[in-house]
Parts: structure tokens; sequence; C-alpha cells
């Protein structure tokens, strides 16, 4: 019979916590804290309704009530450290601080001499936003543990919540010292704190710091070698990666990890640099070789990337190329490649397209090479017999190289340029027909652009019997391709002057635009920018006339002030751009503040 009566008065007490609660959700709280009130007169009930019965007392100013009832509860489970620190926050509320410094003080002593307890009361006194305080259990944890770096993490976190940057950084780095497999972690939290500038001065001073202290722990040049990457300071990488090597006698494998990262990044003249130092310092065998063939290649897009083209240098490049092949071993994974470069430059950059021919004819002809090289020998030559006007014959390759790579990112890529060579010779159906198969290609940068092309194409010809527009326009495109700018420059001022009213004029001036900074013709290209800019705004073009006008002012006017003026017209009116982000970034470099 008693069984019974406890089992029916636990339930009411249930259907009493559930009605409180709902009483609580619906912010009922006179009528909820009455029932809560009467639930707390029994022991079993206090962990069922503390949580939400504290808290309704402490936001309604209950203060009084909430001491009151806190004593209690200690009374009835003296053990639950919950409970001690939350009657430590209810007086840390009251305007006197008396009984707050006692109940701490209390707690702390009764809890030294047990690093588990110390430890779980520092968390939850960070719960309850006392920071401070947690800090002072989390160092007697730390003490009792006799391991310095202990909870770094915890430290870590209460030290931000108190803006406390230095001594947050200096944990972070505690907990990634303390094994390997933290530092990817690490790296995480850290790369949006560096956003913020002064958080990335406090890491370097305190990876500095240390890297002095333990010079034999590469763990510190590690983290300096990848902040000065995400800065994009390569030579203070390249410093570190040198300590690295030198170490730990790598024999130069992290300064080429380094040297990649520029190279990736566009910083041509910085990769030279770090692979010519592992060449002078790695001394014989792959390695040597392998920074050989990619100094080459850095020296090569260096070049490339000047607006003007240096003759006398890129001939000694490909001859440099020549010398790389005829001296390597057959077996040199790069031999072949530095051949296949040498016929790059002189069918792209020195217009002897006959001497290229040859070299890739000899290599496309060899044996034993792999399927993906000997498809990409026939692209080149498929693109050097498009640049020369061979373009059936350069349609053929592309077919081949689909045909002997079903399925793989060198076939898509061949249907690519096959559906642009069909575009160029204005074959418009032909063309959409090879780009409608390849926008389900799984190679995202593929199906974008075929999509792109695709819509371009459709765009031009609607209300357009004629196609003359687009027809005109891909017979310029065809010239930029074959790198006769000066030909296609006329032709597409000729373009932008008879198509009034057709769509595609403002690609005409976006076209122009592209051509003339790839010319070096930096005051011109913004006179295009500024008509698109002015004109033509609410078209798909927009944003990135606007970006590409405050990028020539910024990278080669060095106008920073008309720089800083494009970004911040660009963010208010295209928030929502894919170049957003980069748009802030740049805004705020210029700004001088460089946070997020």
């Amino acid at each position: 019979m008693s069984l019974m009566i406890i089992a029916t008065t636990f339930g009411q007490e249930l259907d009493q916590i559930k009605l409180a609660n709902e009483y609580y959700q619906s912010k009922e709280y006179d009528k909820a804290g009455n029932i809560y009130k009467k639930l707390s007169k029994q022991k079993r009930n206090i962990p069922r309704i503390h949580s939400n019965y504290l808290d309704l007392m402490i936001n309604n100013a209950k203060l009084d009530d909430a001491y009151k009832y806190l004593n209690y509860v200690i009374k009835q489970y003296p053990g639950n450290s919950r409970y001690h620190v939350d009657q430590i926050y209810v007086a840390h509320l009251l305007p006197n601080q008396k009984e707050y410094k006692r109940f701490k003080e209390a707690l702390y002593d009764a809890s030294r001499g047990n690093v588990n307890t110390l430890k779980r009361i520092a968390e939850e006194l960070s719960q309850r936003k006392l920071h401070n305080d947690a800090l002072v259990f989390l160092s007697q944890a730390r003490i009792e543990s006799q391991n310095s770096k202990a909870y770094a993490l915890d430290f870590a976190k209460n030290y931000s919540m108190l803006g406390n940057n230095p001594k947050m950084i200096a944990e972070y780095v505690n907990f990634a010292s303390q094994q390997a497999h933290h530092i990817p972690y690490i790296k995480n939290i850290l790369q949006d704190l560096l956003l913020d500038e002064s958080i990335k001065e406090i890491l370097e001073k305190e990876l500095i710091t240390r890297s002095q202290q333990y010079p034999d722990d590469g763990l510190y040049n590690d983290l300096l070698m990848w902040l000065y990457i995400q800065g994009n300071n390569y030579q203070g990488a390249f410093v570190q990666a040198k300590a690295i090597d030198r170490n730990s006698q790598r024999k130069g494998s992290t300064v080429m990890q380094v040297a990649k990262v520029a190279y990736d990044n566009q910083a041509y003249e910085e990769a030279v640099l770090f692979y010519e130092y592992v060449v002078t310092k790695s001394g014989q065998g792959p390695t040597l070789e392998k920074a050989q063939f990619l100094s080459l290649l850095s020296k090569e897009k260096k070049l490339s990337d000047k607006p003007t083209i240096d003759k006398q240098a890129l001939h000694q490049i490909a001859a440099e190329y020549q010398q790389f092949y005829e001296r390597t071993t057959e077996t040199n994974p790069y031999r072949l490649q530095a051949l296949k470069r040498k016929a790059g430059i002189m069918a792209y950059q020195l217009n002897v397209p006959d001497t290229a021919i040859k070299i890739l004819e000899k290599l496309k002809n060899l044996s034993g090479t792999t399927r993906t090289f000997h498809a990409q020998v026939k692209m080149d030559l498929g693109n050097i017999n498009m640049i020369i006007g061979n373009q059936w014959e350069a349609s053929l390759l592309y077919s081949q190289i689909e045909k002997d790579n079903p399925y793989t990112s060198i076939a898509y890529e061949a249907k690519l340029k096959n559906a642009r060579l069909h575009y160029f010779m204005s074959n418009f159906d032909l063309a959409k027909s090879h780009l409608d198969i390849l926008k389900r290609s799984t190679t995202k940068e593929i199906a974008n652009d075929a999509l792109d092309l695709s819509l371009f194409i459709e765009t031009n010809t609607m209300g357009d019997s004629n196609e003359l527009g687009l027809m005109e326009y891909a017979n310029i495109s065809l010239l930029m391709y074959q790198n006769r700018y000066d030909e296609a420059r006329v032709k597409l001022e000729i373009l932008i002057n008879t198509q009034l009213g057709h769509p595609i004029r403002d690609d005409g001036f976006w076209l122009l635009a592209k051509l003339d900074k790839r010319m070096g013709k930096y005051q011109k290209a913004l006179s295009s920018l500024n008509t698109m800019i002015n004109e033509y705004s609410e078209g798909v073009l927009g944003d990135d006339a606007l970006f590409m006008k405050a990028q020539i002012l910024e990278e080669y006017l060095d106008n920073k002030s008309e720089a800083q003026q494009a970004y911040r017209q660009f963010l208010d009116n295209f928030p929502g751009s894919a170049y957003a982000v980069e748009a802030r970034r740049r805004f705020r470099i210029l700004r001088g503040d460089g946070l997020n």
C-alpha cells in the first residue's frame, strides 16, 4: 500500500514539474515560481527543477530568495559542486561581496588535493561567466597535475572571454606543443583569430620568443612558417623553413613546400629564390633536379605574367629547358616535361609554332610515356594548331583525347576545347551541343565554364538571326587566343561602335578592358571599365568591372586612395558578389586596420 502511495505522489510531482516548466517557458513566472517553491521542499525534486527555478529568481531580481534557496539546497546536497558554484554566482550579484569571497575560498579549500574536482568546478564557473574565478581553480589543478601545460584549452577559453589575448595565445601554443596531432586543430582556431592584426602580432612575438628559448624544438619554427604563409609573407616563411631543414637535416624539403605555396599564389619571384636556394643546398639527387625544374617553371611564369614579352629572357629559359632535358637521366620524371614546356614557350610566347610542333610530335611518338602525359602533349598540339589556323586538325586531336581517356578530367577539358573551337569558328549550334553535355560534367570548373559559354552564346543570339555581333566577337576572341592583340583591339573598337543596343556591346567593353590590362594599357582599361560601371552596372558583368577597376588602381597604378574608394563602392553596390570577401579584405588593408 505504501509503495502505491509513493508511486502516486511521485507521479503527481512529475506532473507538477511539467506544468511549472510550461509556465516558465511561457514566461508566467509567478505561477511557475509558486509551483517550484512547493516542489523544492522535497529533496528528490531539486535536481529536476534547479536550473529553471534559480534562473527564474535571478532574472526577476529575487536575489535574496535565490540566496536562501541555495543555502537550503547545499544542506541537502553538500557534496555537489554545481550548487556551490551557483551559490558563489548569486553571492557575487549581491551588493555586499563578503559572502561571495567567503563561499569561493571555502570551495577552493575543500577542493584542493583533487585535480578532477578542481577542473570540474572551473568548468562550472566558466559556464557562469566567472572566468577569473575559473582561472584560480584551473591554476591549482595545473599545479597539482605537475604539468605546466595541463588544461591549456580551458585556460585559453577563459582568457579569450576576458579579452586577455596574449595569455590566450600562449595557452593555444601550449596546447599545440603537447601532442603533434593537436597542431592542425590549433591552426584551425588561429586561422579565424588572425583576421585581427593585433593577434597576429601577439602570436608572432610568442612564437619568436619560444623558438629562441627552445631552438631544438621545431614546432615553433613550423608555426611561424605557417603564420607567415597566412599573411603571404613568403620571405618570413622561407627563413623559418631554412631553420627547420637545418635542424632536422631535411635537405631543403621544407623550403620546397614554401616555394610551392609561393608558386601557387603567383609569387613567382619568391618561388625562384627559394628553389634556387634548394639547388645550392640539397646536393646531388632527385631533390636537386626537382628544384632545378621548378625554378625554371617559376622563371617562365614570372616572365609570362608581364605585359610585354622579354623574348631574350624567354629564349634563355627555353635553352635551359633543353639543357635540363639533355643532362638528366631518362628516369627523371621532369625530363619530358621540360621539353614540353620548351615547346609551349616557342609556340605561345616566341611565335615559332613549327619548332613547337616538331618537339611535340617527337614526344607524342615516344613509347613508354603515361596516358596522361600523351594526352597533355596532344592537347598542346591541338592548341597550337588552333593558333595557326588548322582548326580541323585541332578538333581531331581534341576528339582523340576524348576517345582515349573516357570519363576523365582531361577528356572533359578536351571536349570544352572542342566546343570553344567551334565557337571561334562561329559554329554556335555545334558548340552548344558540346557545352550542354559538359554542363553535367563531374568537374565543377569545367561545368561552370561550359555553362558560362553556353549562356553567353544563347544571350547574344536571341533576336539576332544573323548572329553577326556574336560572330565578330568570337573572331576577336580567337585573335586574342592567337596573341594577335593589336589586330584584336582594332576589331573590338569597331564592334563596340557598330553594335549599339546589341547585348554583345557590354561584353565588348569587358573584353577590351581585359585586353588593355594584358597589354599594360591600364588607363585605357579603366576607361572601358568606367563605361561599364556607368552604363551597364545592372548587368551580369557589373561586379566584375568594378572589382577589376579597384585591382588595377591598387596593384598596377599604386593609387591606394582611389582603390580604397572603388572597393568601398563595390561593397556598397555588390554585397552578395563572389568577390565580396576579397574586396572587404583588400579594403580594410588599404584603410589600415586589417580587421574582419
